[in-house]
């Protein structure tokens, strides 16, 4: 597999936007390392096959980056030697975070709130002082606590944030995690053009812009991180040890581990 294509390959009935992030390759030609590390949306509504196919991949962690609201009306399953930790990683944004159904995003009121230009200033917002990255930079530490499923409600925004997060401390180009984070957009493409026929008759021609806003992984969300990450800090490496204690001895350890 290269960097610029990739599968859309997803084993479960009910999981939304399930993938493993092994694969991508490095600028120094090794490859982050395929089992160990897995992004979803919500994952509430697994059937019985589901939570079958989900015992054979070994994880031992589900992290879990919604809201409470969020989670106690779809909460995670629990599995024997599986530990479930939810901190959220929205932040302070003014909104709360929409799930994906019709219900939800056929409202006026939601949609006068949420708009490409709140999703910028979100993402720019999400990858510093965060508890919840904070802590998943520390499970990815602990090989004990892998494989590891990172999970949000579309497993697009706040998930799209930590994957970014793990694959820069990997080596991955940003460049390539652009290319990861946008693949979103095919595993959501199905429900996406499902949903726009039905709301086309009850909202007019913005608000559908706007579905589209909070539906889609758009560069522009994704390019906000990196540009706050070099106006706050220059570069990526004094990012990752200021934020999460990543000095250079540290993501060499882990690249050790997570690269073939």
């Amino acid at each position: 597999m290269n960097n610029k294509s990739k599968m859309i390959v997803n084993p479960f009935e009910k999981v939304m936007n399930f993938r493993d992030m092994g694969g991508y390759q490095t600028e120094d030609g090794r490859r982050v390392k395929k089992g160990i590390l897995y992004r979803s949306g919500d994952l509430s509504k697994m059937t019985e096959n589901d939570k079958a196919v989900f015992e054979k991949l070994g994880i031992r962690t589900i992290f879990d980056y919604r809201d409470h609201g969020e989670a106690k009306a779809k909460p995670d399953p629990e599995f024997s030697n599986v530990v479930n930790i939810r901190i959220p990683a929205k932040g302070n944004v003014g909104f709360e975070m929409p799930t994906v159904t019709l219900k939800d995003i056929n409202n006026r009121e939601l949609l006068k709130n949420i708009n490409a230009d709140i999703f910028n200033k979100m993402y720019s917002q999400m990858a510093f002082n965060n508890p919840s990255y904070k802590k998943l930079m520390e499970i990815i530490q602990e090989p004990d606590q892998l494989g590891l499923l990172h999970h949000c409600a579309a497993g697009k925004d706040r998930t799209g944030v930590g994957g970014a997060l793990i694959l820069l401390t990997l080596g991955i180009s940003r460049a390539t995690i652009l290319v990861d984070y946008l693949l979103t957009n095919d595993y959501m493409k199905p429900m996406r053009d499902a949903m726009i026929p039905i709301l086309s008759q009850h909202l007019n021609e913005q608000e559908m812009q706007q579905f589209g806003d909070i539906m889609s992984a758009k560069e522009s969300y994704l390019q906000a991180v990196f540009n706050a990450i070099d106006q706050n800090y220059g570069d990526t490496d004094r990012f990752l040890e200021a934020e999460f204690g990543l000095d250079f001895s540290k993501r060499q350890r882990l690249q050790r581990y997570y690269l073939e």
